[in-house]
């Protein structure tokens, strides 16, 4: 089980609690960012918001894809793969088109990719916001 803290708030999740909420649930349709979910692809905050019971408004995508991320989903950028390749995008609702499965290593790569893009993220809008205290300090 992965504890974490999103929007100020504790959360205990596992994979398989996340896929449990998420059985027989349609996902919306994709704008940029992706959850891939037993070959179905997700907006992360439809899920987080699924799953939880939370508003939307009450977290970030980033968050929403760390969190995702660090119990073992892939979240990535739609239309883009990890390794370069063009990937599927839901085109119409329901209509979806299977990608071949990465192998283990793919898989645990593209993982460490999304939870270093989350981090850069992060920190990026850290930055923003101390520069924005120092700036209303001077």
């Amino acid at each position: 089980m992965a504890r974490m803290i999103v929007g100020g708030r504790e959360l205990d999740l596992t994979m398989e609690e996340v896929a449990h909420k998420m059985r027989g649930v349609q996902p919306e349709p994709i704008r940029e960012h992706i959850v891939e979910m037993f070959g179905t692809v997700y907006p992360p905050k439809q899920v987080l918001a699924t799953v939880t019971g939370w508003d939307r408004q009450s977290f970030t995508t980033m968050e929403a894809q760390r969190v995702l991320s660090k119990v073992g989903f892939i979240c990535r950028r739609a239309g883009h793969r990890p390794d370069g390749h063009p990937a599927f995008v839901l085109q119409q609702e329901g209509d979806f088109e299977p990608e071949p499965e990465p192998n283990v290593d793919e898989h645990r790569l593209a993982a460490l990719e999304s939870g270093l893009a989350v981090a850069n993220q992060a920190i990026a809008n850290l930055s923003a916001r101390i520069g924005a205290l120092e700036a209303a300090v001077a």
